[in-house]
């Protein structure tokens, strides 16, 4: 018989051993605790504890979420904490009080281990291993709390506030480079709460950080971009940027200009949203998640029109200013065609050669605005903003590839797509040797690259065309954020 049907509290042995505060226990001191354990597995909306109620067990959660919240003065319920990665519950609380003062309850499905309070109690007076991990314990949670109310009284801005809680959830997974995902379990009123905030200015907040290119937003993903968070400008990869104080923004303003590294970004960002509307207009059209695909469509058209509208209020001098016009121009005709009433296969021609003629404007609008700065740091920030739009253009062939007249032309301009992508990554590695986050950053963009290459190929794994289609897509979109942080670094180095 399994030794798993022997031990009927295998499940509790398992969980606890895998547990930073309880691993690597004396045997005898683990066996002692298991004895004293159970395991819960508790629905959406379940109460674990109220306040008031006496406390008789410690709880360990190890999957799922919870908030602990209390009521204040005048019945205002206010959130204390939100909880969504592994740890004990209520700590000041276990070893510090007879009866809870806060109330606890399950957000989403959780798995928890119940600990018998004073079983654990006496344990821990017994063994000076657990009681040291105890205090230390006890000891980030107190720091945690100085840090949140510090932040609270002298004036951190609502951004740095929900940057704080992302980072947070991210814990020890946030790394030099690449992105961290984090998962929003709660509600975004419930998180306001916590963070003190109204769930308006909590969205906001969070767009000005998407906006900024520090997390890209998925639904309830938050994708956190490692190196755009460190202060490339004092030359310190190991210093996050702060909001401490109001951020200053590099957006149109009446008297203001933007530098050229940013001039650079932002008509880069044209080029690049010129093929991810393709993509969305061909997520409808060729019926691949087409709801998703008209949600999207729909924010790519309007951030399209914010940043050419932008860049039109700065009144760009010269040829940068024709060849921005020559983009405006072109731009009704492409919009009325990807948000015509029906998106149809047939029109796939029509919509696949505009997306390439904005394509050659917007590129022409780059390549100007790269000649009018004249230094090399502008290059590398144009050279990273066309892989940027590559990773698209190439995700753009191989939706269209059977559903234009010309089949044998795509799979062509594919494949130079894919040769221009590898020369560019190659240059901008040798250039960037020099700062470590951008080198980690470049890594990791080789590393997607490569996973994206695998995503093309035809695999018994993706099944049906729509599948297949649908995983280029997801490994594209992996791509295009780590290379969007890319050019974002480049460009704090162009002054």
């Amino acid at each position: 018989m399994s030794a798993r049907f022997r031990d009927s509290h295998w499940a509790q042995r398992d969980l606890l051993a895998r547990n930073p505060l309880f691993s690597g226990l004396a045997r005898l001191h683990f066996d002692e605790l298991i004895a004293a354990s159970r395991l819960l597995e508790l629905p959406a909306g379940h109460v674990l504890y109220r306040a008031g109620e006496p406390v008789r067990e410690a709880h360990v959660l190890f999957s799922g979420s919870v908030k602990r919240s209390t009521t204040l003065a005048g019945a205002t319920k206010k959130i204390i904490e939100l909880v969504q990665s592994p740890q004990m519950l209520s700590l000041g609380e276990l070893f510090g009080a007879a009866h809870y003062a806060s109330c606890c309850t399950v957000i989403t499905p959780c798995v928890i281990v119940a600990i018998d309070i004073h079983k654990l109690r006496g344990l821990i007076q017994r063994s000076l291993d657990l009681s040291w991990r105890v205090i230390q314990a006890l000891a980030e949670r107190q720091c945690a709390v100085e840090f949140d109310v510090t932040g609270h009284h002298y004036g951190l801005t609502g951004t740095q506030r929900v940057l704080d809680y992302l980072l947070e959830q991210a814990g020890d997974r946030a790394r030099l480079a690449g992105e961290t995902t984090v998962t929003l379990k709660a509600s975004k009123k419930m998180i306001a709460g916590r963070i003190g905030m109204t769930p308006e200015s909590f969205s906001r907040n969070l767009r000005q950080l998407s906006d900024s290119g520090f997390v890209v937003v998925e639904g309830r993903n938050v994708h956190i971009q490692n190196a755009a968070l460190l202060d490339t400008e004092i030359g310190n990869s190991t210093q996050r940027l702060n909001f401490s104080r109001k951020p200053r923004t590099d957006g149109a303003q009446p008297g203001k200009s933007l530098s050229f590294g940013a001039l650079i970004n932002s008509c880069g960002r044209l080029r690049m949203l010129s093929q991810r509307l393709s993509i969305a207009w061909a997520q409808i059209a060729f019926d691949i998640a087409p709801a998703r695909g008209r949600v999207k469509l729909r924010q790519l058209e309007l951030e399209f029109a914010r940043n050419l509208e932008r860049l039109a209020k700065l009144g760009q001098p010269g040829e940068v200013g024709e060849r921005l016009a020559a983009v405006a121009e072109i731009w009704p005709g492409y919009r009325q065609a990807l948000l015509a009433a029906e998106a149809q296969p047939s029109d796939g021609e029509q919509v696949l050669a505009l997306s390439e003629a904005m394509l050659r404007a917007t590129d022409a609008l780059v390549v100007q605005a790269e000649q009018l700065a004249g230094t090399p740091e502008a290059r590398y920030v144009n050279i990273a903003g066309r892989n940027r739009m590559l990773s698209q253009r190439i995700g753009k062939f191989f939706l269209f590839q059977e559903q234009v007249g010309d089949a044998a032309a795509v799979p062509q301009h594919a494949a130079a797509s894919c040769r221009e992508f590898e020369r560019n990554l190659d240059e901008l590695q040798r250039g960037g040797q020099n700062l470590p986050e951008l080198a980690a950053q470049l890594r990791e963009v080789a590393g997607q690259w490569h996973k994206f290459m695998r995503a093309l190929q035809p695999d018994l794994a993706h099944g049906h065309k729509a599948k297949h289609a649908q995983s280029v897509i997801t490994e594209g979109d992996r791509l295009l954020r780590l290379v969007d942080t890319a050019v974002k670094l480049y460009e704090r180095l162009s002054k």
